[in-house]
């Protein structure tokens, strides 16, 4: 008997369907971790705060990527599951697609706060005084006696 003779439709269309999603999490992950993910407006942390500059931006991808890539591995062991399922064992994969989704939003939260921890220390970078003018301390004397009938 063949190892694929068990395999129905549906565990082939849902493991299909796992990797595709492990992808769509491991390779953007990996991007992230590594603070290679450009700036773009299909992939990323969709927060006003990440977009505001390229420092920020690879800041909050930096704590959300690895988040990402346990959503993505947890998948994969969804999709493995999913290949071989049957009967309780489609538990298997519905704890691994939860887990992910976990771990994305995790991820997705925890970024955000990154990001808005990085804007806030950047506005609050303490400014340097502006320079006070000089006061020729003898020359306001003089003026005031002046002033003054002296």
């Amino acid at each position: 008997m063949s190892p694929f003779e068990n395999m129905t439709t549906l565990n082939v269309v849902v493991g299909i369907v796992f990797i595709l999603l492990t992808l769509l999490l491991l390779i953007p992950g990996a991007m992230a971790s590594a603070g290679k993910l450009p700036g773009n407006k299909w992939i990323g942390l969709h927060v006003p705060a990440v977009r505001k500059n390229q420092a920020i931006w690879d800041q909050a991808h930096k704590v959300a990527g690895p988040f990402w890539l346990l959503a993505g591995v947890a998948l994969a062991f969804g999709a493995a599951f999913s290949f071989i399922a049957s009967g309780w064992m489609w538990l298997l994969p519905a704890v691994a697609f939860l887990a992910a989704v976990v771990a994305a939003s995790l991820g997705g939260n925890f970024g955000a706060r990154a990001a808005a921890a990085v804007e806030q220390a950047q506005d609050n970078t303490p400014q340097p005084e502006p320079e006070r003018p000089a006061v020729n301390i003898d020359a306001l004397r003089r003026a005031a006696g002046h002033a003054d009938g002296e």
